[in-house]
């Protein structure tokens, strides 16, 4: 469930109003309606949960658990599966965008406040700094010998640790930061992550209703982003130092001390191991793992997983003596064009 610091429950919702909301249809599949209190990714769904799922890819990756009092919204395709392993299921062909069209109608992120600066439910330490223009949401905790520069943003029930730095009009939000984090200028955490639906109708925004986690000690360099997730945490481990102008998408797992120079940007769902480091302007495929250890070049593009202590560079990556090899046959097979056009 979307965790109750960050959001505000909307539900629940019966399946009648859900079929109405998505326009699926309520399959005949001789399972009794439950009523649904929450959303859920399938793999982790339980009764009175709502998932979905697209294709039968979904299905087996989930271990083939028995779905007793879920709510799955799926294409007719899967019908006789669901009800084979006993949940309940609503009708769509696009099965995403009707599950995004009922989840912002369960939960939504809870407001900033508009009447006071600091919401009188928040904690704010007596050592903390708070400086001109600076808002803390309700519920919001600020702990010791804290700094949030001038208009910084602090959403309600985000946890700023001990010692932390928060740089002017840095946003925080549906996030917990740990003691001793340096959050430089511009920096937005926790904002929505990029989930985008296909449906006749056009593109439809999937509400994100998960967080993110900043460990202890940790960078997050100016006018960069941390997604929160779909579902769970984004989790930025201990240590990490992470440059101006980098982007971190939802869910993905960051491991301790990992360093990422300006315009990295890693796509949902990756995992980065402890101690990796990143040249400037890598990106990445997403649901792809970086192993501990492991080094982007600068420039490259990552679109498979990388071993442990590795080195690789290039536009697709490939372990750095591959790469080197091309680069020099290619120098080769110029320098002989050219030689044979002159002759």
């Amino acid at each position: 469930m979307a965790d109750p610091r960050f959001y505000d429950r909307l539900g629940p919702l019966t399946c009648e109003e859900i079929a109405a909301l998505s326009g699926a249809a309520i399959s005949d599949s001789g399972q009794p309606a439950p009523r649904i209190e929450t959303v859920s990714p399938l793999g982790e769904a339980e009764a009175g949960a709502l998932a979905y799922a697209e294709n039968s890819r979904a299905l087996n990756d989930d271990g083939g658990r028995r779905l007793e009092g879920v709510v799955v919204l799926a294409p007719e395709a899967l019908s006789e599966i669901l009800s084979e392993r006993g949940a309940f299921h609503l009708v769509h062909p696009h099965a995403r965008s009707a599950f995004a069209a009922v989840a912002g109608s369960m939960f939504k992120p809870r407001a900033l406040p508009v009447e006071h600066v600091i919401d009188p439910t928040a904690t704010v330490a007596a050592t903390a700094r708070v400086s001109p223009g600076a808002v803390v949401g309700a519920g919001a905790e600020v702990g010791e010998n804290v700094l949030l520069g001038p208009g910084a943003v602090i959403g309600p029930g985000c946890r700023i640790g001990a010692g932390s730095r928060i740089g002017p009009h840095a946003v925080i939000q549906c996030a917990d930061i740990g003691k001793d984090c340096n959050i430089l200028a511009g920096a937005v955490i926790g904002e929505a992550g990029f989930g985008v639906a296909v449906s006749p109708e056009g593109l439809i925004d999937i509400p994100h209703l998960g967080s993110v986690a900043i460990d202890d000690a940790v960078t997050i360099g100016a006018n960069s982003c941390v997604d929160r997730g779909l579902f769970g945490a984004t989790r930025v481990g201990e240590g990490s130092k992470i440059d101006n102008l980098c982007h971190i998408g939802h869910n993905c797992q960051i491991g301790r001390n990992v360093v990422m120079a300006a315009y990295a940007g890693i796509s949902g769902s990756c995992i980065i191991e402890d101690g990796v480091m990143f040249g400037g302007r890598v990106g990445t495929h997403d649901h792809i793992t970086i192993h501990a250890g492991a080094r982007v070049g600068g420039n490259s593009a990552v679109g498979r997983n990388i071993p442990a202590g590795e080195t690789w560079l290039g536009s697709p990556a490939q372990p750095i003596e591959a790469e080197m090899r091309q680069v020099a046959a290619l120098r080769r097979l110029t320098r002989a064009s050219r030689k044979k056009a002159k002759d």
